[in-house]
């Protein structure tokens, strides 16, 4: 009884963290679009968030959450944003 009862649990949770962390990549990528809009295009630097936001909505798309905010969060920190 104990043994269902924690594997229940931890199915719980981890269904609540998947679903919490499936609707931060959008927001994470849009935030960093957003940032770059208002930076030189050509900066390297910009370039390289851009292509790591990418990245991340391609993730995100696969359902790869936790690998999408990873990249989102790295290019945030490109664009010198708080991650």
């Amino acid at each position: 009884m104990r043994f269902s009862l924690g594997c229940a649990t931890v199915l719980a949770l981890t269904l609540v963290t998947s679903a919490a962390s499936a609707s931060m990549c959008p927001v994470l990528i849009k935030q960093g679009r957003d940032a770059a809009a208002t930076m030189n295009q050509n900066d390297a630097n910009v370039k390289n968030a851009l292509a790591k936001l990418d990245r991340a909505a391609a993730l995100h798309k696969e359902g790869k959450h936790v690998d999408s905010m990873r990249e989102a969060n790295e290019a945030l920190g490109m664009l010198g944003l708080k991650k």
